[in-house]
């Protein structure tokens, strides 16, 4: 099988050939600055855009590459811009979050080691440890370090792991995925984002409006 990239259907053969477009990055600030979107059908995700700049099949495999290895997804191993969710819920949100890192950070680096992130609030360093507690898996976040009312943020910490992640709090310091499943790709992804909400709410804003001006004149809506 061919990637599906060596073809430039129209917008609606693409939409019902690839899935409903999730997500949408404007800018890709590591190739020619072209526009690159993720469809999801069924659990396939497919990482695409309407360039026909050279090298672009290559870029995008190197971007599901990334994505593969950020959100624990398989690969699909007939057509290089594709990858598989495994078994476990479509965690939407998340994958969102996956797509953004695949293509806007350095793609010659992947994040590795214990999952932990300084706090952009304080002199702390947030540190989150899961393990297995009757069948489900549980995430604990813990704060290393000196600063003022640790319990607090890392009760803030877990709310953005709610926010970013659908996840749901256990105790205060506690929360686990709706599946209950172990998603470490996501935890390790998810934690500078869920550290700072409000900052993190405030980018997002911005770059939804530029997606929504790239949508309309790049045909990636759904619509």
């Amino acid at each position: 099988m061919t990637s599906e990239t060596s073809e430039r259907p129209s917008v609606k053969e693409t939409i019902k050939r690839l899935g409903h477009c999730i997500e949408l990055i404007s800018m890709d600030p590591h190739f020619n600055e072209i526009s690159v979107g993720l469809f999801l059908k069924d659990r396939t995700l497919t990482v695409w855009s309407y360039s026909q700049v050279s090298g672009i099949e290559v870029r995008l495999a190197k971007i599901r590459d990334r994505m593969v290895a950020l959100g624990d997804l398989e690969i699909s191993a007939d057509v290089p811009n594709q990858a598989v969710i495994p078994e476990g819920d479509i965690l939407m949100e998340p994958m969102k979050f996956m797509f953004r890192e695949a293509v806007e950070k350095d793609p010659d680096t992947l994040p590795s080691g214990p999952i932990e992130a300084p706090d952009n609030k304080s002199t702390l360093t947030f540190v989150v440890e899961g393990e297995e507690q009757d069948g489900v898996h549980v995430y604990k976040v813990t704060a290393k370090g000196e600063g003022k009312r640790p319990e607090s943020r890392v009760r803030a910490t877990v709310g953005g792991f709610m926010r970013y992640g659908g996840c749901e709090r256990l105790t205060p310091e506690s929360f686990r995925f709706p599946d209950g499943k172990r998603h470490d790709g996501f935890v390790r992804l998810l934690l500078p984002y869920a550290r700072n909400v409000s900052a993190v709410e405030r980018m997002l804003e911005a770059e939804d409006m530029s997606g929504q001006m790239t949508t309309q004149t790049l045909g990636f809506s759904s619509q």
